[in-house]
């Protein structure tokens, strides 16, 4: 009896009749071994998915839980995804950012740094307003006081105790409108510690330092190394050099504190000069468009940092500020000058700043006109330094651009002189005025029609 042995047949399409074709066993053990192959690597696909999945929704969650320590209203998943308008004014966001000492300085919730960031939408333009500590202001239910008081009022507040980072805003926001005359929208607040911690988490930033920093009586302070801030007695000189400087996070907080030897109208400009350099700093290293370093930042600034903007308000804002012209940024200190300050100073017993004017009117059109009165003229002014002393074309050709002037060049003279020199060619114009009555001892000499070339010699000791 002949062995029966099974056959197998597949059907051939291609032949009209559909004939029916033998499969040889070589064929169909390759079959065999192809379908678990196949089915090996959808599962590890599958697994590499599911990983992936896991991996965002952890990141998603760190987020969330970091962001919830910052912002002053918690967020859900569902918030990262959704679009909103970020609030204005005539085209324009104004945010108050308030720097504070925080936990275990004495004074740790007075805001001795106030600045107005206005941004306006159309073009991208930003405006940097400083406003003293020491001005002397109506505040909402409390009398008047220096405005630096406001927030630690509203912190103070029994009522808050449950929101007291964000009453203390809120009543600072109120109180700031009445000076500038225009609505606060949002607000940030950052203490001594969440400062530091942002600018060594940022790899430190590049600052322009315009003159030698000398201050023997910078107090002896320190962030510790779990992150809190000690208090101590006694000074710990702060000494840093003129020129182009990277600042870790130490330095960085002391160049934004020291005043004994300078003044708060300096320290407000060099405030300025940071909050430029850590903006540009974060938008050169990507961060913004990196969830997870974004969120290791987040998660150690912890409670040191607070905002009432919500995500999307965030990513809207930060599309809008990373195309704004750093060149064109618009830099204000409202100060005592006597010149052009809008302020005087009082003493009576305690010292205070007040309008010069009686009342706010002439901060509040400052404020309101400051995109439209940023070029008081077309004169282009150089800045040559002869001095032999590092940095003070810098200093001189930013307080022009203060003022409105059109700098155009800043450069080192190839010889050092030993008198001022202003080449005029935009003469009876105001930068001419100002430039005079800046160097009342510099020769006059005619120049190139529309140039003001300034040489600044020996006897310029800086303002």
């Amino acid at each position: 009896m002949k062995s029966m042995r099974k056959r197998y047949y597949h059907f051939n399409h291609r032949d009209s009749i559909h004939k029916v074709e033998p499969v040889s066993s070589a064929q169909l053990e390759k079959g065999k071994r192809a379908r678990p192959k196949r089915s090996l690597v959808k599962f590890i696909l599958l697994v590499l998915l599911l990983v992936f999945l896991v991996m965002i929704s952890y990141v998603a969650y760190s987020s969330i839980s970091a962001a919830n320590n910052v912002l002053s209203d918690n967020i859900k998943i569902s918030d990262i995804f959704n679009k909103s308008t970020l609030k204005q004014t005539d085209g324009v966001t104004n945010i108050l950012l308030l720097g504070k000492g925080g936990d275990n300085h004495s004074g740790g919730q007075l805001t001795d740094t106030i600045l107005l960031a206005r941004v306006r939408q159309s073009d991208k333009k930003i405006a940097l307003i400083s406003i003293p500590r020491d001005l002397l202001v109506q505040i909402p239910h409390d009398g008047k006081a220096k405005i630096n008081e406001a927030y630690a009022n509203g912190w103070n507040d029994e009522k808050n105790k449950d929101k007291k980072a964000d009453a203390g805003a809120k009543l600072a926001s109120q109180t700031v409108e009445s000076v500038v005359g225009v609505s606060i929208h949002y607000y940030v607040t950052v203490d001594f510690v969440g400062f530091k911690e942002l600018v060594d988490e940022l790899g430190g930033v590049t600052v322009y330092v315009d003159r030698d920093i000398n201050d023997p009586y910078y107090p002896k302070d320190t962030v510790t190394a779990n992150g809190g801030f000690q208090e101590s007695t006694g000074y710990s000189p702060f000494y840093l050099k003129a020129g182009r400087q990277v600042l870790n996070g130490s330095t960085a907080l002391k160049y934004a504190r020291s005043r004994e030897t300078t003044s708060d109208f300096d320290r407000a400009k060099r405030q300025q000069k940071l909050l430029l350099a850590i903006k540009e700093k974060t938008l050169s290293l990507g961060i913004l468009a990196n969830p997870v370093k974004l969120s290791e930042i987040i998660n150690t600034l912890g409670s040191h940092i607070k905002t009432n903007m919500n995500i999307a308000e965030m990513k809207e804002l930060v599309n809008l500020i990373k195309e704004a012209d750093q060149n064109q940024v618009i830099n204000k200190v409202i100060d005592n000058n006597p010149q052009d300050g809008l302020l005087v100073s009082e003493n009576d017993g305690s010292y205070y700043l007040v309008p010069k004017a009686g009342s706010f009117i002439e901060v509040q059109k400052l404020v309101k006109n400051i995109f439209e009165t940023t070029t008081v003229e077309t004169a282009e002014i150089e800045v040559f330094n002869g001095s032999g002393v590092s940095g003070l074309a810098n200093q001189f050709a930013q307080d022009l651009k203060e003022k409105g002037f059109n700098v155009t060049k800043i450069e080192t003279n190839k010889d050092i002189v030993a008198k001022s020199v202003v080449y005029d060619g935009a003469n009876n114009s105001s930068a001419s005025s100002y430039i005079k009555s800046c160097l009342k001892g510099a020769e006059i000499k005619s120049g190139q029609e529309g140039i003001i070339k300034i040489i600044l010699g020996k006897d310029y000791v800086g303002s």
